[in-house]
């Protein structure tokens, strides 16, 4: 594989992690977004961990750019669902190897283990250009999100659906297409990639529920959903 396609950083004695690009023109060295996809074991203790390590991401020039909580189930697919998404941004694939690879934020993750089940996570480039960056950890705007994750789909698909869109005031927040993935290698072993089966996450803001439940039901979306087959959308309560 291209050098410039992997990315590997050494996390301890025989282990190594590495970032793969998904697709020829994926690049580790600009911006790219780890999509946090999982439920809660113990909603508390995820809390606490983000507290202890938000320093860390910080530090390495990373910070959050959405974290929501499933509040109403609009396309139920209960291989897809999950009760939480966090949409962190890394400056570039060596920035995350280097986070994990940091002893202590090693020891603070084992509350994230402690505290998830169903976890998954890869990364994703970010295909609309609206990009906020929130200026405080807890969000107290007024709008609705919609987030939808699929395991198909085109871009062109998607900017078709962006550009409906735009003509019922619901707006693009994070539109996001698979870029890259996570592999584990230990000692000798063959590189393993983690398991991440979703191709593409699309939240969008609104006024109101309303608006987004029915932009959902438009026969626009709902050829949408066709195209794609495999789909989960809800209504999330966002947090970040």
């Amino acid at each position: 594989m291209n050098q410039d396609k992997i990315v590997t950083q050494e996390l301890g004695t025989k282990l190594k992690a590495s970032i793969i690009s998904a697709h020829s023109e994926a690049r580790l060295d600009q911006p790219l977004w780890a999509i946090n996809w999982f439920d809660l074991k113990r909603a508390w203790l995820y809390e606490l961990y983000n507290q202890i390590v938000i320093s860390h991401v910080r530090n390495i020039g990373a910070y959050p750019i959405f974290k929501g909580k499933l509040g109403k189930v609009i396309l139920e697919n209960e291989r897809l669902k999950r009760e939480m998404l966090l949409i962190v941004k890394y400056p570039k694939a060596s920035a995350f190897l280097a986070l994990i690879a940091n002893k202590l934020f090693q020891v603070k993750s084992i509350l994230r283990t402690s505290s998830v089940k169903h976890f998954q996570l890869g990364f994703m480039e970010k295909l609309n250009s609206e990009d906020q960056k929130p200026s405080h950890s807890k969000y107290t705007g007024k709008l609705k999100y919609l987030v939808h994750v699929c395991e198909g789909g085109t871009k062109s698909d998607i900017q078709s659906l962006l550009d409906f869109a735009a003509s019922l005031e619901v707006f693009p927040y994070f539109i996001g297409t698979k870029s890259a993935l996570i592999g584990i290698q230990k000692g000798n072993q063959k590189l393993k990639t983690l398991d991440f089966i979703l191709n593409h996450v699309l939240v969008f803001s609104s006024y109101d529920n309303e608006g987004l439940e029915s932009f959902v039901e438009t026969n626009h979306y709902q050829q949408f959903i066709y195209n794609n087959k495999s789909n989960f959308a809800g209504l999330y309560e966002r947090k970040i």
